[in-house]
């Protein structure tokens, strides 16, 4: 929990949840792990500013060809 909590400030993220699931696995398996659900959001909403999209697509080229139904490649 604490290495969680750590890395979430590190990085300007928050635990928004915590839920312990232990209750979905056998009793007799409790001592050996936990099975826990985090919820994380980030600190501050983004700003769109520091968003980029990507523009453009590669030449076709680069583009991977793609198997039609019958194994065969076909292009993209």
């Amino acid at each position: 929990m604490k290495w969680t909590r750590d890395r979430c400030a590190a990085n300007d993220l928050e635990l928004v949840r915590v839920e312990n699931l232990n209750d979905r696995c056998p009793e007799e398996q409790w001592t050996d792990f936990s099975l826990t659900r985090f919820t994380v959001a980030r600190s501050e909403s983004a700003s769109l500013d520091g968003r980029a999209l990507p523009t453009g697509l590669p030449p076709t080229a680069t583009r991977a060809a793609r198997r039609g139904p019958n194994g065969r490649r076909k292009t993209a």
